[in-house]
């Protein structure tokens, strides 16, 4: 019996220990775990991750019982771009407007030279393309989606078109 046991047995529990510890998991984590914004300013392509820079999301209880998502992403160079969205329901389509009830916004900016550019829904400037934020997906853990906007500076009128960008961001949250 201890022959057979150190023959067959052992060696194919060590088999499946080994086995079962590898698994496809660890790489799945690794690709979930990938923070990042990515974009086109005026043609340039715009990309921050953890290592180029600081990336906060974050979900919040309004004043009448609903839910906010604030995103804000920045530069080690100091560009930055934040989200606010009011009212955010998970995934769907979010289309900023000329809605006085809405109160969400997309704003670029940066500090050398010093510029702010927003995509506001009280904004009265004739559009080209509304501003959305598209979430494709809300695990509670992470956002992912994608967004576009036109973006106004008011101190000299200049404008920035923002396109083609994509996030994916871990969910920092207050509900929870």
């Amino acid at each position: 019996m201890k022959s057979f046991f150190k023959t067959i047995v052992a060696p194919c529990v060590v088999l499946i220990s080994l086995l079962g510890g590898c698994s496809d998991d660890d790489s799945v984590d690794q690709l979930q775990e990938e923070e990042f914004l990515s974009a086109q300013i005026d043609g340039e392509d715009f990309m921050v991750d953890r290592s180029k820079g600081l990336i906060s999301c974050q979900k919040y209880l309004n004043d009448y019982g609903g839910i906010d998502l604030l995103v804000n992403v920045e530069t080690t160079t100091g560009e930055f771009m934040e989200f606010y969205i009011t009212d955010y329901v998970g995934a769907r389509n979010y289309i900023f407007g000329n809605n006085v009830f809405n109160r969400s916004w997309m704003r670029y900016g940066m500090t050398d030279p010093l510029g702010d550019w927003y995509a506001a829904t009280e904004s009265k400037l004739l559009q080209t393309t509304f501003p959305f934020i598209e979430i494709l997906e809300d695990s509670g853990d992470y956002v992912k989606g994608n967004f576009e906007f036109e973006a106004h500076n008011q101190s000299n009128n200049s404008i920035k078109l923002i396109r083609n960008g994509n996030f994916n961001f871990r969910v920092a949250s207050e509900l929870d």
